[in-house]
């Protein structure tokens, strides 16, 4: 009876294999197949893959719209959990978990409000108030600013170089307000009147962004869940080497894009904000949109602070020479402060690239997804050399060239990825219901 039931139970582990090994094949099956698609409507059917692309997006706009409020708040959301847990422990026997979650999911919603009303309210009217005086100053603006240079005329060297400014700056001032005369402030005044008077986009941007907000809610409340349910699906279709290889990259992924965002964003807000204060202290002209500038593009890595610092620069030129002197000053020591204090001590050695690799990934990604690109190509590209190298390292071991890797990291002391992936805690074992006698 015994050998009997020992068959029976062979047969069944047989049976669940080779079952197992088909979901498999039949996944990686049709993994191939949409690929395959995915390449033809890419290269040969652009219109169509770009019609397509555009129909699931906008039926996926408020999903999409969800994971990313509740991938930033996160980080936020568990803090506040943390915070309110202790004040439980302190003052209260009872717990009261779900609560507790709820309340932290609560205070970052309402945060998240705050600041987009902030900014609607304060930031985004100032702003285009701003452009608009731009636009209206350059004809007077540009006048002070050759009054300034035939000052200097007087000295003989400086005279043809002045001319030619001159003339330069005669080109681009024509340029530059027609540019914001007939382009920036219209698309940005008929913007604004469109939200205000188009119901349909009033009713898009709130439905997507209500729902989104509604399911960011629902994911933060049952994040542990839905992470335990993709666990089962990973350990249920590949088998445990290649399920624990797939779980510990896409926690090394997440790790690398958390903090990477998340690091990002705290560092340009404090910098739009230091640059803010230090504008209204010194009565710098266009104070709110310079820190808007200068935050935002601080947010893509490398090329950020030039092109934040470079446009407002131009503006301050032509405005008050002696104010843009002062601000190039302000945001050379700002930038030092960023890049040698601030942001180690927020990003720390994040990425674990160079910085030929950074400018490498923002070239490449910002010409394939534009801005975008600029935003998740370094961190994107970071989790792609990890992989490049985790290959290299364990092809050289299997080939026992031990020496080549040993000499590489001897003379540029780079660290090298750990030689067995970290041990995981095993899914707990289905117990099988007892056979009946």
């Amino acid at each position: 009876m015994a050998e009997r039931g020992n068959t029976s139970e062979n047969k069944g582990s047989q049976g669940d294999g080779t079952l197992r090994r088909y979901w498999a094949l039949l996944l990686l099956f049709f993994i191939g197949l949409a690929g395959a698609c995915f390449i033809i409507l890419l290269f040969f059917r652009t219109e169509l893959f770009v019609r397509g692309a555009g129909w699931v997006l906008n039926i996926l706009t408020p999903f999409i719209v969800g994971v990313a409020i509740a991938y930033i708040m996160r980080p936020f959301a568990l803090s506040v959990e943390r915070g309110l847990t202790k004040l439980q422990d302190r003052f209260l026997k009872k717990k009261h978990p779900g609560f507790i979650r709820m309340a932290s999911i609560v205070v970052a919603v309402v945060f998240l409000l705050a600041v987009i009303v902030l900014l609607l309210i304060a930031v985004l009217p100032e702003v285009i108030t701003s452009l608009a005086r731009i636009a209206r100053s350059i004809p007077g603006a540009y006048t002070q600013l050759v009054a300034w240079l035939d000052g200097l005329d007087q000295y003989e060297p400086l005279h043809e170089a002045i001319g030619g400014l001159e003339e330069v700056l005669g080109t681009l001032s024509g340029r530059l307000r027609d540019f914001l005369n007939n382009s920036v402030v219209p698309y940005l005044e008929s913007l604004v009147g469109g939200l205000t008077t188009s119901f349909v986009g009033i009713f898009n941007i709130v439905k997507n962004f209500g729902l989104g907000l509604i399911i960011s809610c629902y994911l933060l409340s049952k994040w542990e869940k839905f992470m335990a349910q993709a666990k089962l699906l990973v350990y249920g279709i590949f088998p445990k080497r290649a399920a624990d290889w797939i779980r510990r990259e896409v926690r090394y992924t997440d790790r690398m894009f958390s903090g990477f965002i998340h690091g990002k964003l705290l560092d340009s807000a404090i910098i739009g904000l230091i640059c803010f204060v230090f504008c209204a202290l010194v009565n710098m002209p266009y104070a709110m949109l310079i820190s808007v500038v200068v935050g935002v593009t601080n947010i893509i890595p490398f090329f950020g602070p030039y092109l934040g610092a470079i446009p407002s620069l131009l503006l301050l030129l032509t405005v008050n020479p002696g104010k843009c002197l002062l601000f190039l000053i302000f945001i050379v020591l700002l930038q030092q402060f960023d890049g040698n204090i601030l942001g180690p001590a927020i990003l720390g050695d994040r990425l674990g690239i160079s910085g030929i690799w950074i400018l490498f990934s923002i070239l490449f990604f910002s010409a394939l997804w534009g801005i975008v690109g600029m935003l998740i190509g370094v961190p994107l590209f970071a989790v792609l050399y990890d992989l490049i190298r985790r290959f290299v390292v364990s092809s050289l071991r299997r080939r026992n060239e031990t020496d080549m890797l040993t000499d590489y990291q001897e003379r540029f002391a780079e660290d090298e990825p750990p030689k067995k992936a970290p041990k995981l805690p095993k899914l707990p074992k289905i117990q099988k219901p007892a056979a009946k006698k």
